[in-house]
């Protein structure tokens, strides 16, 4: 899930909640069946880490002491189980590190890491990856502990001391963060697809495109079917009052989208009147 937003990887991971229950608590796992969602359990920030993972000095260094010292290392990475896979939300360098030693040096058969299990839920894995990753041995800078305290507060059920005591932000901070979050969802915008630095500059860069265009249609659709079922089609004299109420330019602005639509419309009724 490296290539996805936080709020897509929100989504995925609550998606993939209950599929299948925890296979026990493991005390290692193969390499390959460790997942990574970046986006959501790595709290610095991911383009700037992804970039520089591969030639990493720190990954280096993590990667010579397991060729001296074995899977054991280090501390065992930190798992959590999403209902569907394995997930780490504290040892991302140290993974890499391990799966560069496997491809790099295959007859020393370093195939799987030794790992803790976390329990808890979604909200609370993100939590404890953020709090781990605020006294981690890097540094993380300022922007993306902002950052982790936005998507805190966007997903919601914390405290502002919890994530206070998880992000080093200051309560004053998360209190403004909480003021802006309630502005976006009064304006029916998701925080979660927003960045903390978009929500203080109320501006997001869209690229505007069809497939934007469609991809936020069909989420309306949903919220329509959601709030209003088949009420919309089964009443279309009361939604249609109640576009108008909402803004008496838009029946005019939607005509403009389906003009054959319209004209149709005013053909059947003139045939009728004959």
């Amino acid at each position: 899930m490296g290539d996805l937003t936080f709020a897509e990887a929100l989504r995925h991971l609550r998606a993939e909640a209950g599929k299948l229950p925890q296979p026990g608590e493991p005390m290692q796992l193969a390499l390959d069946s460790i997942k990574t969602a970046t986006a959501v359990s790595q709290p610095r920030d991911v383009e700037a880490a992804a970039a520089a993972l591969a030639s990493d000095s720190h990954v280096k260094v993590l990667a010579e002491a397991i060729k001296d010292n074995g899977a054991s290392a280090f501390d065992p990475l930190v798992v959590w189980w999403s209902g569907s896979h394995w997930y780490v939300i504290d040892g991302h360098h140290r993974l890499i590190a391990f799966k560069k030693v496997k491809a790099d040096h295959p007859k020393l058969r370093i195939n799987a890491a030794p790992v803790a299990v976390f329990a808890g839920t979604l909200n609370e894995a993100i939590k404890q990856s953020v709090e781990r990753n605020s006294k981690d041995k890097l540094p993380m800078r300022k922007d993306d502990k902002l950052e982790s305290a936005w998507k805190l507060v966007s997903m919601g059920g914390m405290t502002k001391d919890h994530i206070h005591r998880a992000t080093t932000i200051s309560e004053r901070t998360i209190a403004t963060m909480r003021k802006k979050l309630r502005e976006l969802v009064d304006r029916n915008i998701d925080p979660l697809d927003w960045t903390w630095l978009e929500a203080k500059n109320e501006q997001r860069d869209i690229k505007v495109d069809d497939d934007w265009i469609e991809k936020q249609a069909h989420d309306w659709m949903r919220r329509f079917l959601k709030l209003f079922g088949r009420k919309l089609i089964e009443q279309p004299q009361i939604a249609a009052r109640a576009l108008e109420l909402y803004s008496d330019r838009l029946p005019v602005e939607l005509i403009r989208y389906w003009p054959d639509e319209a004209r149709a419309m005013l053909a059947e009724e003139a045939e009728s009147e004959f």
